[in-house]
């Protein structure tokens, strides 16, 4: 019986005519119409910044999935701010290959950890996030509009440090 080979997930940064491929795999997601045009107005300025990542994933040499994640300095966290993958190619690694080059470039800009929100509704994303090492941070009612809530998944690449007694005079 001949064995089929699959393509590697190879994964490298954003280019301007990715905007088209963002498009389409968020449209074969099902992503509503306002989410979409939202994120293609911010690849192309997010790609630019010094304090953002915007990762594409190819299989075959064809964009089929993608990673925004930005840093915050002041807390030293970073966040997925968009993670998608074309549903004909999910569960095939491109997801998990995004997210390790996400950490690694979050690492490579001192942050502690990562986090990501998401509907409460996502399952297939909550079981990727939860699978991957992410912790349920917080629920937050009504984040996506009336009637979507959201859940923020957590991932710190080290333990906390031990928190310091609070020294503050007591009235």
């Amino acid at each position: 019986m001949p064995q089929h080979t699959v393509a590697p997930i190879k994964i490298r940064p954003y280019r301007p005519e990715d905007c088209p491929h963002i498009r389409a795999i968020l449209t074969r997601i099902g992503w509503e119409e306002r989410y979409i045009a939202h994120f293609e107005a911010l690849a192309g300025p997010f790609a630019a910044r010094e304090d953002t990542a915007l990762l594409m994933a190819c299989h075959a040499g064809a964009p089929v999935g993608f990673i925004l994640v930005e840093h915050y300095r002041w807390n030293r966290l970073a966040q997925i701010q968009g993670l998608a993958v074309d549903p004909a190619l999910q569960r095939r690694g491109a997801a998990t290959a995004l997210t390790a080059q996400a950490e690694a470039w979050a690492r490579s800009q001192g942050a502690r950890g990562l986090y990501v929100d998401t509907p409460t509704g996502n399952t297939g994303g909550r079981r990727f996030y939860e699978a991957a090492g992410f912790q349920i941070g917080y629920v937050m009612p009504r984040y996506y509009d009336d009637q979507t809530d959201g859940v923020t998944y957590q991932r710190f690449f080290t333990e906390a440090a031990p928190s310091m007694p609070d020294k503050r005079p007591r009235a």
